[in-house]
């Protein structure tokens, strides 16, 4: 009985770990944003600067984003009268 952890250390590690998760998460969120700041901006040397620095699956998962976003906003200007 020695060897195992009390349920309160296993509830604790638990919480971490999904603290972590959802930190990591967090982190992904932000980068992404300032990426579509800059690009929202024009500022296409902090673009790539933001990008550059990004783990390839990210810009991946930023690109699909924005190819997605760029879908639906084209949706939404068909669907308005021209000005």
């Amino acid at each position: 009985m020695a060897d195992q952890e009390p349920d309160w250390v296993k509830a604790f590690a638990e919480a971490g770990a999904k603290l972590g998760e959802g930190l990591k998460q967090t982190g992904r969120i932000l980068s992404a944003q300032g990426a579509m700041g800059w690009a929202f901006r024009g500022d296409l040397d902090q673009l790539s600067a933001v990008l550059a620095v990004l783990p390839a699956e990210q810009v991946r998962e930023i690109s699909a984003a924005a190819a997605l976003l760029t879908s639906a906003a084209d949706d939404v200007l068909r669907e308005r009268p021209v000005q």
